[in-house]
């Protein structure tokens, strides 16, 4: 796994800093649900992100079905 993926996320501050990249307002009356489907999409995520790949794997130029 690569070392900078085994270090807690704050997803709270991702949030923000890609609501602020975004341009988009988050009222905070929906922003800790809009964190915690954050969280479990990281969650989710996380056996495809962790999965160890070989370096001599090159990535497709186009998909193809």
């Amino acid at each position: 796994m690569d070392e900078h993926l085994s270090k807690p996320v704050d997803l709270a501050a991702y949030v923000e800093a890609m609501a602020t990249a975004l341009e988009l307002t988050i009222p905070e009356e929906i922003k800790p649900g809009v964190v915690a489907n954050v969280e479990h999409i990281f969650a989710i995520a996380q056996p495809v992100i962790s999965f160890p790949l070989p370096d001599t794997v090159e990535s497709a130029a186009t998909f193809e079905p």
